[in-house]
């Protein structure tokens, strides 16, 4: 009963044991704080460390930092029920919960959706993908300008046909 303390690591080995993880390196360390009642559980994970993940512009791999909070709720219960994203049920039977899926989850979500190189504190997009995106931006602006050119002229037999079905 009452506060204890535990320390994970999530590091490749770890990642290696999620089917179809995204990412596969990372060394963060999981502190749990653990608070416990006679029919509850109150978990408070904090996430620090890094993960490598891929750039979405240049796409390099670059070192994330991650540092994140989140809170999970184990309520002792007549039945089990793990439906809920923020308490889970417990019967009192149940003497081991596997947090391996809730914390590789958890690291997930620190992730933001869009990531780049300038969020690493060390690592600048690779300038040579950068040049190249460029150019072929320059050459999509021009395609698209003559797309409009050719819009803009009209067709006199697709003239003639819309002549038709206005009289």
């Amino acid at each position: 009963m009452g506060m204890n303390e535990y320390t994970f690591l999530l590091n490749d080995e770890f990642l290696s044991k999620i089917d179809g993880s995204a990412i596969t390196h990372a060394n963060v360390e999981a502190s749990l704080v653990l608070f416990k009642t006679e029919s509850l559980y109150e978990l408070t994970f904090q996430l620090k460390g890094m993960v490598v993940c891929e750039c979405d512009v240049c796409l390099e791999d670059f070192e994330l930092p991650v540092d994140e909070e989140f809170k999970l709720l184990i309520k002792l219960s007549e039945t089990e029920n793990y439906e809920d994203d923020e308490i889970i049920y417990i019967t009192e039977k149940v003497i081991e919960y596997d947090l391996t899926q809730y914390l590789y989850e958890s690291m997930m979500l620190s992730i933001p959706t869009r990531k780049t190189c300038d969020m690493s504190d060390n690592k600048k997009c690779n300038k040579e993908v950068i040049a190249k995106l460029e150019e072929l931006s320059h050459i999509e602006e021009e395609e698209e300008d003559e797309d409009d050119e050719n819009e803009d002229k009209t067709n006199p037999t697709w003239d003639k046909l819309k002549g038709i079905f206005n009289n």
